[in-house]
């Protein structure tokens, strides 16, 4: 008998049915009225997960692909950028930079620590002539499961009056975390389709108001393939300059929908619940989270291994006898901790049920724990609610 699989990484996520069966509907025409009002539709639903009236643009392209075109249309060789490092996929934002030419000052934190307002506003403080064009940083790096306060750091920039962008990295949170992008005056937001937007991996979509697309006028940087000005063109139309993942548009049209259905604040809440549920179970369990916990993720929970217990066993059991597949540590953190994604279509059953199967692996490796502490630890976080 088949069984269910949790796929419990922080992405990609769980594709819910209803996502599944639009992804099969048959091709349309992408030069036609059909596919032009799909695409009206998606930027429509796109925009009041954003929270935002800006422009919404959509590449056929992984998360990596989008980050990429923030810098070559928002910078020249030679600019310099702030991007804070403190995981794999932050320094992914420097190390595109660099690629391109551009001078990289770099805020290194320890992975696990989130990013210092002050540490930002210091370096802009120093910038007398102004020559930071752009302020780099996820609001949530899933390599140690840390959330970043995007809206102290928005208004901390604000205040400053330093006319740098503030260019956020929303992959592992949009759709997920409280994201107001007018409200907090965030420039530019960078997301992907496989995350909180619940489909295949596939789509990047990037916001920009009108600050981001004055800056991107100046941009010296080659495109052509990420050039914002022609997909903004093509997309006034409901069209792109090149061929779309067009069942992709399918399933994003259903995700949207079904966001919508639920309120995208009571998205923002059930996040909230559920990575609370987990991280209460993470401390009844007598394990140790590794994240920084005032800033600790709602979307992915890393915690360290305990001792005498190897991660590819944890893993290899888990995935085998009980269908639920996390995520390990990367580079440094190899070996060192495991992940647990709860983010995109993930309800309390879930949570209940994965983190169940953790407790039961654990004790079944030697781990000392109560049966039935993790499962108590996760009906109480849902009873008070």
């Amino acid at each position: 008998m088949e069984r269910r699989q949790y796929l419990q990484i922080p992405g990609p996520t769980n594709v819910p049915d209803r996502i599944l069966r639009s992804l099969s509907k048959p091709l349309i025409n992408h030069r036609g009225p059909e596919f032009e009002l799909l695409v009206e539709q998606c930027i429509a639903g796109l925009k009041k997960v954003f929270r935002t009236q800006n422009d919404v643009l959509i590449f056929p392209s992984s998360g990596s692909g989008t980050l990429e075109s923030a810098i070559v249309n928002l910078l020249s060789p030679g600019d310099t950028m702030v991007a804070v490092s403190q995981g794999l996929f932050s320094e992914r934002m420097a190390a595109i930079g660099e690629k391109f030419g551009i001078n990289v000052l770099r805020i290194n934190k320890a992975w696990g620590e989130a990013a210092n307002v002050d540490e930002i506003e210091a370096l802009l403080s120093q910038d007398t002539e102004k020559k930071i064009k752009a302020v780099c940083l996820p609001q949530n790096e899933t390599t140690s499961a840390i959330t970043n306060d995007i809206e102290g750091i928005a208004k901390m920039m604000k205040k400053s009056e330093h006319p740098a962008l503030l260019v956020v990295d929303a992959i592992s949170s949009l759709a997920c975390l409280p994201l107001e992008t007018d409200e907090w005056g965030i420039d530019v937001v960078i997301t992907a389709s496989q995350k909180g937007l619940m489909l295949p991996p596939g789509l990047g979509i990037v916001s920009l108001n009108d600050r981001a697309w004055l800056q991107a006028e100046q941009s010296k940087m080659p495109k052509w393939y990420w050039d914002y000005n022609a997909v903004r063109e093509k997309m006034k139309g409901g069209q792109f300059p090149y061929t779309p993942a067009t069942t992709l548009l399918f399933g994003l049209k259903e995700a949207l929908d079904i966001l919508a259905e639920e309120g995208i604040e009571k998205v923002w809440e059930r996040h909230e619940l559920m990575g609370k549920a987990v991280r209460n179970a993470v401390h009844a369990m007598g394990l140790t989270l590794f994240a920084e916990e005032a800033y600790a993720s709602d979307t992915v929970t890393s915690i360290s291994m305990p001792e005498d217990i190897q991660y590819k066993e944890l893993a290899s059991m888990l995935n085998k006898d009980y269908g639920v597949v996390i995520g390990g540590g990367l580079q440094q953190l190899q070996g060192k901790i495991f992940r647990i994604g709860h983010l995109g279509a993930v309800h309390q059953l879930d949570v209940y049920a994965v983190m169940g199967a953790v407790e039961m692996t654990l004790y079944r490796l030697g781990y000392n724990v109560e049966l039935g502490t993790a499962a108590k630890a996760v009906a109480k976080t849902f009873l008070k609610e």
